[in-house]
């Protein structure tokens, strides 16, 4: 039976939906959770571990990345996004039962070590869908994981109100491994994907690369870092933030609030620019978003 890569799309996005629905769930309200449940206190020290705790996980996750990215290689991506769901589903549940900030770093890092759902739904998307269909198919990826980025925060938020603080985290990780569930029935991935043999080194790839990859890559993966660690630190400061103007009562549904727009607009970014790339390039989309990106964390300040 051909694989039908439309199926494996909506399987995957319903997947992606629900994994950063558990996610967001929880995350937005780390600040808070730190505050309100671990009792760090408002000022300097709740600011420290809120970094740490936000950056246990990248970290983590920049160590391990290379690692689970061989064995997708080796293994295939289906069960890599399985792999990413379950450990963040464990560890994500286990932040709930947190009773120190030491410990919800630590278990912060295991999150960030053991998941990784999004890059692994990612990369099985593009080995698995025609070329003409690409651009259209990550946008439509993309779409689930700002729905989810969206849904998430509101609901968590609501949800924080009802039934406290450790109760979401406990939620949170429920929703990522019911993720599971579409990956394991659904999608299926072709054996020709699933590559068994030996695989290259990363310098030996490089050397036959052809001229300017290096320098390429290397811009990339600044842009990418430099983006990712604007969104990290914007998102821990607009939780202080708002702690400071409404107090720690009315902090979670405003919280949600703020961070359930955000995704909303991401999520008609997403599809937006999967047209545009229809009518132009790669280089002039990704100028776009991160000039409107800086635009808008400048605004934030002021």
């Amino acid at each position: 039976m051909p694989l039908d890569w439309r199926r494996n799309l909506a399987a995957l996005w319903l997947a992606e939906l629900t994994a950063i629905l558990g996610f967001s769930f929880a995350f937005p309200f780390l600040p808070l959770f730190l505050h309100q449940e671990l009792h760090i206190p408002a000022g300097p020290q709740l600011s420290f571990w809120t970094g740490i705790t936000g950056g246990a996980t990248g970290l983590a996750l920049a160590f391990t990345a290379p690692l689970w990215g061989r064995l997708a290689d080796r293994y295939g991506r289906k069960p890599m996004l399985v792999r990413a769901m379950v450990g963040g589903g464990i560890s994500v549940g286990l932040m709930g039962l947190a009773q120190s900030a030491l410990q919800l770093t630590v278990l912060r890092g295991i999150q960030g070590a053991s998941s990784g759902t999004v890059a692994a739904a990612t990369a099985l998307v593009a080995t698995e869908t025609p070329a003409p269909h690409l651009a259209w198919a990550l946008g439509i990826l993309s779409s689930a994981i700002s729905l989810g980025s969206a849904v998430g925060p509101a609901a968590g938020g609501l949800a924080a109100n009802v039934v406290g603080l450790r109760a979401i985290f406990l939620g949170g990780g429920v929703l990522l491994l019911l993720a599971t569930i579409p990956v394991l029935f659904v999608v299926r991935e072709s054996p020709r994907r699933v590559v068994r043999a030996a695989v290259p080194r990363t310098m030996d790839v490089l050397r036959t690369a052809a001229p300017g990859t290096i320098g390429a890559l290397a811009v990339l993966i600044a842009a990418q870092g430099l983006q990712q660690t604007s969104y990290a630190a914007a998102q821990a400061l607009v939780v202080l933030r708002l702690l400071q103007l409404t107090g720690a009562t009315d902090a979670k549904p405003l919280t949600g609030i703020t961070f359930a727009v955000a995704g909303i607009a991401t999520a008609l970014a997403s599809v937006t620019y999967s047209r545009l790339l229809r009518r132009t390039s790669y280089r002039a989309v990704i100028t776009i978003g991160a000039v409107l990106m800086g635009l808008a964390l400048f605004g934030s300040g002021l």
